[in-house]
């Protein structure tokens, strides 16, 4: 993977590190001369749309979380047969790291770094977006000792519904919530819950709970009091030790309400007044209040003792459960429906026209959640939908919709004095599309952003067109275009800016790799006036669609839907026991992969079996070709 480049983009340089799910590198980006973090999808995930889903869901929940205390998302796409997104890169350590090497940590440093994840929270909570696995290991500080939130791969909007894999618990199990643990819908409380168990081990040098094994470390989250921290440290101030216990209720009700309150108790503390005005703990009576001393702890032995001595019975009563629900699971598994439902795309559709959508699939949709503005879709349009297409359900599921209240405004960025590449780097980041338009100047170089509209600081609906008028230079004599065919957008424009020329890029859809220029107007060689503008076509590559699903319909349903994706359906007819005659059974590619344009699906389309012996029946193969173009058979 060292020294391979993404899309012609990203050059990879190193290796960063390797989760569960994803390797990541440092990488260069190419385009704008800047380092970032590239998370690559691990290969053996690449082809399964549950993780696909996953993977996207990262990016699209950190994408929309533009804050100092989140990592920034740039980019993401398909590349290398696998997915990867292109993210922030930081000079630093994980808090993990630091505790590991530090702990316990001094207590105004606790409160400094907790109050930094918080303000991220709030943030994220504000959208409507759960983080669900907030650990050390998921939050890095840089060298300046600012506080960045990571890993937002299991994130998910508030509404939505919980995805959970087979055999495994969403979130690691030192900090998981005590809802988190007995399977319920994790909620911002769950993530100020992790929150509380961070602090804990910053202050502490310990993790709260501890176990052999997940299942035992999860069962004290759900029953088990932690020691309050005093005892461990008894330098914590009493009302950060308040804070830290509240925040660890087992009860969601007994926590923060929001980010917002649990901050405001934090500053309390850091400004010497008292802090957690609310309710703690169970143990608050007899465990919290300290007069210059550590509490003494007969009262909470006792209660240890007294839960040890049980311990083992409730494992024992767990484990026959596991074993029960195991059970269930597989005669579940065995009654389920060999052809499961295929979500189908349902973005752009009123919430009636997506009804009708899921029922013809056998699927229910139903609303997720209160409209929200779109940079993309009109009101009443469905912006987001979970499960993505593509993604495998039983017949009867439930598919959960987000209808669009109107276009999605932001604030324009101010580029009056920036270069033309820059300004619109800075434009695009913010998620806007640049209008170059030329401006002759006597007194500013060429090249200069002289003017924009509308200007700095105004809003409009994102993916608007922010006009940018630039400077071509005072008026001056003939210069010859120069030829910028075959090169990279970079090296044309630097050829075009040599020559006194200005570029403006214009992306269209190419058989040629991404970022190579594939059309200019005016044409090489032509004599033009310095300063002018030279229009150069630069390929974002070959136009993509997602491969619909066509089990179960009729040939010229397949042929139909597959059509009307811009593909081209291959169907053939084949004799198979135990499915309907007629429908389509079986289809390649699989529902839900990107593929280019005009590329060919396979259906199968059963048909009865013969029970002659004397002859062989040929495949019939029906094949759908545009009018006037001749394509060729595909290989392999």
């Amino acid at each position: 993977m060292i020294g391979r480049v993404f899309e012609d983009r990203y050059e990879v340089i190193s290796r960063l590190g390797v989760g569960g799910m994803a390797e990541v590198y440092l990488a260069h980006d190419r385009h704008l001369g800047r380092d970032v973090a590239l998370k690559v999808l691990l290969s053996k995930y690449a082809g399964d749309p549950q993780f696909i889903e996953r993977f996207r869901r990262e990016a699209s929940a950190a994408a929309g979380l533009n804050h100092p205390n989140i990592v920034q998302i740039y980019d993401r796409g398909e590349a290398e047969g696998t997915f990867y997104i292109s993210m922030e890169y930081l000079q630093g350590h994980s808090l993990k790291d630091i505790i590991q090497k530090y702990a316990p940590l001094r207590w105004d440093h606790v409160i400094t770094v907790s109050a930094q994840i918080l303000e991220a929270l709030r943030f994220a909570h504000r959208k409507d977006v759960v983080h669900r696995d907030v650990k050390p290991q998921n939050i890095i500080v840089d060298d300046e000792g600012r506080v960045k939130v990571t890993d937002f791969g299991i994130a998910r909007a508030g509404g939505s519904s919980t995805m959970t894999e087979t055999g495994s618990i969403l979130g690691t199990a030192h900090y998981l919530s005590p809802e988190q643990a007995q399977g319920e819908t994790a909620t911002a409380a769950s993530d100020l819950y992790s929150l509380g168990v961070v602090m804990y081990e910053m202050a502490t040098g310990r993790l709260p709970f501890n176990g052999d094994n997940p299942v035992a470390i999860a069962m004290q989250h759900v029953h088990e009091p932690p020691i309050p921290p005093g005892e461990l440290a008894p330098e914590i101030p009493e009302g950060l030790e308040r804070v830290i216990l509240r925040a660890l209720a087992k009860d969601p009700a007994e926590r923060y309400a929001s980010a917002q309150d649990f901050l405001d108790d934090l500053n309390r503390v850091r400004q010497g007044r008292e802090g957690a005005s609310g309710p703690i703990s169970p143990l608050e009576a007899t465990q919290v209040r300290r007069s210059g001393q550590p509490p003494a702890s007969v009262s909470f032995n006792e209660e240890r003792s007294h839960r040890r001595s049980w311990l083992p019975w409730l494992l024992l009563v767990l484990f026959l459960l596991v074993l029960a629900g195991g059970a269930y699971a597989v005669v579940n598994l065995m009654g389920r429906d060999t052809n499961p439902a295929v979500v189908p795309n349902l973005l752009g559709l009123t919430l009636e026209q997506a009804q009708k959508e899921g029922a013809r699939v056998g699927l229910k949709v139903v609303q997720g959640g209160a409209s929200e503005m779109s940079g993309k879709y009109d009101k009443g349009q469905i912006m987001r939908q979970d499960p993505e297409e593509g993604i495998k359900l039983e017949s009867g599921d439930t598919v959960k919709v987000w209808l669009s209240s109107g276009k999605k405004t932001g604030p324009v960025p101010n580029v009056v004095g920036r270069q033309q590449n820059e300004a619109i780097s800075i434009i695009q980041e913010a998620g806007f599309t640049p209008d170059v338009k030329p401006e002759v100047s006597t007194d500013k170089p060429a090249g200069e952003v002289l003017r924009q509209e509308p200007t700095g600081g105004n809003e409009a609906p994102v993916g608007s067109k922010i006009a940018i008028f630039v400077s071509s230079g005072p008026p001056a004599g003939q210069v010859e275009v120069p030829d910028v065919m075959g090169k990279t957008e970079e090296a044309a424009i630097t050829l075009l800016q040599g020559a006194k020329l200005v570029a403006k890029v214009q992306p269209v859809a190419s058989d040629r790799p991404k970022g190579i220029v594939v059309g200019q107007s005016p044409r090489a060689t032509l004599k033009i006036a310095e300063g002018s503008f030279v229009t150069i076509e630069v390929s974002s590559g070959p136009l993509m669609t997602v491969v619909p699903s066509v089990l179960g319909l009729t040939k010229e349903g397949a042929i139909a839907k597959i059509e009307a994706a811009g593909l081209r359906a291959r169907v053939t007819e084949e004799p198979v026991a135990g499915y309907t005659p007629g429908l389509v059974y079986k289809q390649s590619p699989d529902a839900g992969r990107q593929v280019e344009r005009d590329s060919v699906v396979n259906a199968v389309v059963a048909k009865e079996e013969t029970t002659t012996t004397t002859s062989t029946t040929l495949p019939t193969t029906v094949t759908t070709e545009p009018p006037t173009t001749t394509v060729p058979e595909p290989q392999g």
